[in-house]
């Protein structure tokens, strides 16, 4: 049995998307924090297919959760991406 490091239920998420499961070793790190982002973000022109909702969500929720545990990476985000919209609107410059 392994011990599971996020509250967030990711089994499901890893049986479909196997690659996916280097984010526990990331997990506490600013580089997971970039990498859920990135799972959320189209960084392929438009071509991006999407996640299945129930996995959407469970990614939504890992990166809700690295935010709330570990908050200093919260606004870690690169101040030239604005796919997010406007950066100094959430108070990052």
């Amino acid at each position: 049995m392994t011990t599971r490091v996020t509250e967030t239920s990711t089994e499901k998420l890893y049986e479909r998307f196997p690659h996916l499961r280097k984010i526990d070793g990331m997990w506490g790190t600013a580089e997971c924090r970039k990498f859920i982002f990135l799972l959320m973000t189209d960084t392929r022109g438009g071509k991006r297919q999407g996640f299945p909702p129930e996995h959407a969500g469970t990614i939504m929720s890992l990166l809700m959760e690295h935010d709330r545990r570990f908050p200093q990476f919260e606004n870690d985000v690169a101040h030239h991406d604005t796919r997010w919209g406007d950066l100094s609107r959430r108070g990052i410059r």
